[in-house]
């Protein structure tokens, strides 16, 4: 058991609790498919058509807040992952307390499953109490078409990965969640490796210089550390990711399953930044890469000043 891990009974619960989905889920398919098969191919086609139509994630909507801070399926995973956040810079909470304010949070490393990003959306009030509502992120498109995955992204504040959205809901006056490394960064976990992909990385940046919108750095300190990931098939899964956008991470958690190993997870955050193109809402290449050079320093320096007090003193940020 890694040093500072959850108690036992914490742990049971996460996992019962994480298990209980996949086991109902299954056992819900069986009973379906055996007895009442074209009633739910007829469901499941209704349900498709309606995530078609209506694209409920393709701009800002009304997030489901109680479910995201009292279910207690998230309570459980939040505490068996002893999710906790650093004391955030004096900058940070006095422009957050500003009417109007707005920011892009970029978090990196994506880790295998991301988890931490469904269940911090429950503990936002408490850090950002002024635009908690208005803070949605942005998930990769596939999850929008997964049953009651599609629900949880939508409730937890989740919108379509798409730059169109993306502006949408900025225009709107909201805050995003970004992480920049997407599904090649999640593909390339490694469990005790800090390696976050960033160099090639730039649209965020050229989001923010397009909007007006400071960019907040973010690490997660724990997020690679959750699954013990293969490298099996790598090279196929690989050409998958880039040309479908599809990661298929073949990870495994507790017990050999899908849920996370009781490693903390630690979110830091760092100070705003912003940078004003000469054109306003149309950056240069040239403006783009001076900013982003800023921003990988500025991650570099923030992983640097937590490492120690989170328990990896000893490890270093890889940059690819």
């Amino acid at each position: 058991m890694a040093a500072g891990a959850p108690p036992v009974l914490t742990q049971a619960a996460a996992f019962l609790s994480w298990m209980w989905l996949v086991v109902v889920g299954m056992q819900l398919a069986a009973v379906g498919l055996a007895y009442y098969n074209k009633y739910v191919a007829a469901g499941l086609a209704l349900y498709a058509a309606r995530a078609a139509v209506l694209r409920a994630a393709s701009g800002p909507h009304s997030k489901f807040y109680h479910f995201s801070k009292y279910w207690p399926v998230l309570i459980a995973m939040r505490a068996h992952l002893q999710l906790s956040f650093a004391p955030l810079p004096k900058v940070l909470v006095q422009a957050e307390a500003k009417k109007g304010a707005q920011f892009i949070f970029a978090l990196s490393p994506h880790g295998a499953d991301n988890a931490f990003r469904i269940l911090m959306d429950g503990m936002l009030d408490e850090l950002f109490p002024n635009i908690h509502m208005r803070i949605f992120t942005l998930a990769a498109s596939v999850l929008f078409c997964i049953p009651f995955v599609r629900e949880m992204a939508i409730w937890t504040g989740c919108v379509d990965a798409s730059r169109p959205v993306a502006e949408k809901v900025l225009s709107k006056g909201n805050s995003l969640i970004i992480l920049p490394g997407g599904e090649a960064e999640q593909i390339m976990t490694q469990r005790g490796v800090e390696a976050v992909y960033l160099k090639d990385r730039k649209g965020f940046i050229r989001l923010a210089m397009r909007k007006n919108v400071p960019v907040v750095p973010g690490y997660v300190f724990g997020s690679n550390d959750t699954f013990h990931m293969s490298r099996l098939f790598y090279k196929v899964r690989y050409t998958i990711m880039k040309k479908f956008g599809i990661c298929i991470p073949l990870s495994a958690g507790l017990l050999g399953t899908f849920c996370p190993l009781p490693e903390k997870n630690t979110i830091c955050f760092g100070e705003p930044m912003s940078w004003k193109p000469a054109k306003a809402g149309e950056p240069t290449k040239e403006e783009i890469d001076k900013a982003h050079v800023e921003y990988v320093d500025a991650l570099q320096k923030l992983f640097d000043k937590h490492k120690a007090s989170v328990g990896k003193g000893d490890r270093t940020l890889k940059i690819v």
